[in-house]
This record gives C-alpha cells, structure tokens and sequence, in this order.
C-alpha cells in the first residue's frame, strides 16, 4: 500500500514547491498564513490530484494493454474491458472479475468475496482488505501496486462498479435474480431448488426476503402449483377470500381437495402467517388425501422441549415430517425444540418443500 501511494505523494509535494515558488516570485518573501490556507494548499491539492489522476490514468492504460495482449493470445470464456467510471452494473453468480494494480470496484448490492496476495485498499473504511473477506456495501476499494484481485459473485446476483481493467470469467448457467441469497446462505440451495422448479418467486424481480414470515395465501398458491394448477369453478367458502383475489383459486382447490381448512368462523385469514405445524399439516394433507399415498411411521416427538407446545390436530402431521426428514429442530441453549406455533420464513419453508418434493413426491 506504501509503496502505491509514494507517487502520489511526490506529484503532491512537488506540485506544493510550484506554487511556492509562484509566490516567491511574484515578490511576496513572507507569506502569511491566510495565503497558505486560502491560496496555497488548495492549489497544490488541485496540482497534486491532477497529476495523480494523470498517473492512475497511466496505470489503467498499461494495465488495459497487457488484458488486451493476454485476451487476444488466451481465448477460453474470460473476456477483458475498461470503464471509466464506477459505473453500476449487474454481475451474476459465479462470474469472477480479475482486476490489476490501479483499478477499483464499488459494491452496492448483493454478495461477493475477494481474493488477492497483495493489497487492497477499503477506501471507504480507511483500511486494507483481507483476501478471502466478503466485500461491504457501499465501500468502495483500490487494488495496490503489485497486486491482482480477483472478485467473485457469491449472489444469483449483485451490483458492483468497477474503474479501470478488468477480465470477465464465466459464472452458473443457471441461477436465481436475487440480491439477498448467497452462496454462505444456509439456505441458497433450497431457494434455488424451489425457484428453479417454479414453486416460488419473489417479493420482487430482484429480492426473495428469505427471513420474511410466509403467510397462509402463499402456502396455498405454491401446494396449488405443485398441483398443476388445476382450474377451478365456484367461489371459495370464506369472508376473507374474494373471488377476484389472486389466491382465491387456490384456496378454493386447497379446501376441496382437504389439504386446509379455515381458522373457524367463516375464515381463511389468508394474510395471516402460516405456523410449522400448519404447515407440516398441508404437507401431511397433500400427501393422503391429494396423493392418497400410504403415510409412513412417525418419529417419537417426546425428546423435544416444546412438544407440549403443540396442538393436538397437528401431534400426527408433525410426527411424520420429522420422521420423513422434512422438519429438524432447533438447538435453543441445548434444548431440542419443534418452535411449533412460530410462523414459517419463506427461507424455511423454501426447505421443507424442498425435503418434501425430493422425499415425498
């Protein structure tokens, strides 16, 4: 890093002696304090960056030279180019971007890593970078003399920007478009499954909110597209479910085919969060009396701290999911727990339906 940055400090020292000189020359042997802070010092930090840029512009051209030469004897999938500027663009999973001395990278939104055996500067944090480090949000970073970094998408996408050379490698050829579930993610092959095999989408063209809670409608949708979608006549039996609503043809087959009910009183609650052991409930449903397949023994529930927690309509459902693979407890301070009447994430739910399709179907 020292020795990246001592030209920069010579083209800022030497640019200080020009003006300095300029002054003495024009008569003014004292110079007072007010010119120095007012005068001066800016236009020796005007000079200095001006000269720096002419010098990192030089780095960036030779750099880019010696890409282009190495592009144009190697061939394979890796592609070299030059940006100006940090400008955003969308990398996807698996692409690697190779970057000499000289030039940066901003990272906005997503998931990557970085790998280097020289040395990286965070400059946003004021500090260098380890190899091997997930890079931060909103940081912005300089590769040091003497160094080539190599950035790797970790996302099924992420925004980054990026100054000067670099050379493109190839990533997945397939993935998913979101920001929010990476490759360290617990749950990145689950999310990838269920995308890939259309049983879920995103909150958005970009994000899947992995920790948001899934709700009764969602559940219903998915089961009902795992289903084929079958076409539907008639209006589904609750208050809460209009027949214009984009769940209500869902909901409708979900309660013919006996794989939900309603939460009593005329209602289906489809906004309301779905619980586990609602949801090992509709699993359990789907799989004896949608499928009508012979349900296997369940496991013994009686090692779990919680399983008074339960309700008793759900003691058989959940004892199967277990037994099958589909639920594992939680290790709450060494205590075995079920968490039976918590609402399901749709990273967690993203799992079940993964165990179940692989397991069941």
């Amino acid at each position: 890093m020292k020795r990246f940055l001592r030209p920069l400090v010579l083209v800022l020292t030497f640019a200080a002696l020009a003006v300095g000189a300029y002054a003495a020359s024009a008569g003014d042997s004292l110079i007072s304090l007010k010119y120095l802070q007012n005068t001066f010092f800016p236009s020796a930090v005007e000079e200095g960056e001006k000269a720096a840029g002419q010098l990192l512009r030089k780095t960036y051209d030779d750099a880019k030279a010696q890409l282009d030469a190495a592009a144009g004897s190697g061939g394979g999938t890796a592609s070299s180019s030059y940006s100006d500027t940090l400008q955003r663009r969308v990398w996807t999973d698996g692409q690697t971007l190779t970057l000499p001395t000289g030039s940066s990278f901003l990272m906005l939104e997503g998931s990557a890593t970085l790998s280097h055996s020289g040395a990286v500067v965070d400059v946003t944090a004021g500090s260098e970078a380890a190899s091997g480090a997930r890079l931060i949000a909103n940081h912005r970073y300089l590769v040091g003399e003497d160094t080539a970094a190599t950035v790797t998408v970790r996302s099924g996408q992420a925004d980054l920007g990026v100054q000067g050379s670099y050379v493109l490698s190839a990533g997945k050829d397939r993935h998913t478009p979101f920001y929010d579930v990476g490759q360290i993610d617990w749950f990145y092959e689950p999310v990838s499954y269920a995308y890939e095999r259309g049983l879920f989408s995103g909150i958005d063209a970009g994000h899947f909110a992995p920790e948001m809670s899934m709700n009764r409608a969602m559940l219903m949708t998915v089961l009902y597209s795992l289903a084929g979608s079958p076409s539907q006549t008639g209006a589904p039996p609750f208050f809460d479910v209009p027949a214009r609503e984009w769940y209500a043809n869902a909901v409708l087959w979900g309660t013919s085919q006996g794989v939900a009910s309603g939460v009593g009183d005329g209602l289906f609650s489809p906004n309301g969060p779905v619980t586990r052991e609602q949801t090992v409930l509709m699993l359990y449903n789907y799989a004896s009396k949608y499928l009508n397949k012979p349900m296997a023994g369940g496991a013994d529930l009686s090692g779990y701290g919680d399983v008074d927690k339960l309700s008793d309509w759900a003691r058989a459902a959940m004892s199967w999911a277990v037994g099958q693979g589909i639920v594992s407890g939680a290790d709450n301070g060494g205590r075995l727990t079920l968490e039976p009447q918590r609402g399901a994430s749709r990273a967690e739910m993203a799992t079940m339906l993964r165990a179940f399709c692989e397991k069941i179907l």
